[in-house]
């Protein structure tokens, strides 16, 4: 991205107090949203005892901790300390800004949804993209930082959703599965 683009696209919310406040509020409801209905979704998992809870918990975690290593490891600058502009957003974090690890959680999250209830999927998947959009129009990343963080948490979701099989998810010895659900033996 260039710096004509970075201004044309971060200016009318930097000119503008209300369209910055706006654009902060969607940031940060559309962002509470998908997190709190995650823990949500657990907890539900876990009272129906439904053995998709391991992959809804382990696919996540996995995909959060790799991405924050590579995001340590590479270090790229985001576009407000690169360009020397001021953020639509405020945010004074340096570097770490390849991949967006918010859309890679809201990603990720979203298709954890689509896996239960593919219903729920669309409509996070939805706010993940309205979340991507803001990120980089309030100038905290660039176009590249989103994508990538959205196809890391597709790769993530769908390969080590393969990877993890039913038969490898629980085998305790009190435990049977029976439809998605888990039995409790007493």
């Amino acid at each position: 991205m260039k710096k004509e683009t970075y201004v044309k696209m971060t200016q009318p919310f930097r000119d503008d107090p209300k369209r910055a406040r706006a654009l902060h509020r969607a940031n940060k409801i559309l962002t509470v949203v998908i997190f709190v209905a995650y823990p949500c979704l657990l907890l539900w998992l876990l009272w129906q005892k439904d053995m998709r809870l391991y992959k809804a918990i382990c696919v996540p975690l996995d995909g959060f901790i790799i991405v924050t290593v590579v995001r340590a490891w590479i270090n790229r600058k985001r576009p407000y300390e690169i360009f020397e502009l001021p953020s639509v957003i405020p945010k004074d974090t340096k570097g770490h800004s390849w991949p967006s690890r918010h859309v890679f959680s809201a990603a990720v999250i979203a298709f954890t949804f689509w896996f239960v209830c593919p219903a729920a999927g669309i409509v996070f998947l939805l706010m993940t993209v309205a979340i991507a959009w803001i990120r980089v129009v309030s100038g905290v990343h660039f176009i590249s930082d989103v994508v990538a963080g959205f196809f890391f948490s597709a790769f993530f979701f769908f390969f080590f959703l393969k990877k993890k099989r039913e038969s490898s998810v629980i085998q305790l010895p009190q435990m049977k599965a029976r439809n998605h659900r888990l039995h409790w033996r007493l």
